[in-house]
């Protein structure tokens, strides 16, 4: 909704800062979000969430490259229209994954998932042989 208002008003200078900084607030608890639901859906840990945070930063490194020469070669009004679409085929995007992931939604039982967190952790087993 704050990027439709850019679109609009943006030749209003006060309204371009207010609205980048409500849309900067708004970004803001949207990857800790999905951080946090993609972990309770595809049950993941350890070095996965370091290669899905370190591939994230790497992402907005990237990020700052791009819309730095997008502004440079197309001009700021058009990023931001492209920007708009980006974000209402992400918000589509994610509505169907909510559909997929409601339709084939598996309940575990407690014995399943005690079993699969046993397999999962890396723990030193026992020494068997007695010896020390």
């Amino acid at each position: 909704m704050v990027q439709c208002l850019l679109l609009i008003f943006y030749n209003s200078c006060v309204f371009l800062f207010i609205g980048t900084c409500v849309l900067g607030l708004c970004i803001s608890s949207v990857f800790p979000s999905m951080l946090a639901f993609t972990e309770d859906v595809l049950d993941y840990k350890g070095c996965a969430t370091t290669v899905l945070v370190t591939s994230a930063s790497t992402g907005e490194m990237m990020l700052q490259l791009l819309v730095g020469s997008v502004i440079h070669s197309q001009g700021s009004y058009s990023f931001l229209v492209c920007c708009t679409i980006a974000s209402f085929i992400a918000f589509g995007l994610f509505l169907l994954f909510l559909y997929i992931q409601h339709i084939h939604k598996n309940y575990p039982t407690s014995d399943h998932t005690s079993d699969s967190s046993k397999s999962i952790d890396m723990e030193e087993k026992p020494d068997k042989t007695g010896g020390s």
